[in-house]
């Protein structure tokens, strides 16, 4: 299967009324969310991982019990994060 979880850190704009707010797009193959209520994105992407699946959804969360079932690493922006890269911090998310 080649589905790809990526999860793109975001500032939502209101052009209407100029005001903004901190958050997360994530998708795959089948399905897509979004999270605009935090208050600042981290700098480092594994912090940010980290934060984003404390925020996260029940869709984001089956994307990520996805890549731990299969033990598949995930895009974070545009980087391309292997499992062991993200092992550490998906390894404390129960599926």
């Amino acid at each position: 299967m080649s589905n790809r979880v990526c999860v793109q850190p975001t500032k939502f704009e209101n052009v209407r009324n100029g005001t903004s707010t901190f958050g997360f797009r994530a998708y795959d193959d089948y399905a897509q969310t979004y999270n605009d209520t935090l208050e600042s994105i981290p700098d480092n992407d594994l912090e940010f991982l980290r934060v984003a699946i404390e925020h996260g959804n029940d869709i984001f969360g089956d994307m990520i019990d996805f890549c731990i079932e299969g033990e598949r690493g995930l895009y974070i922006g545009d980087i391309w994060y292997d499992w062991e890269k993200v092992k550490p911090i998906l390894s404390t998310v129960g599926i």
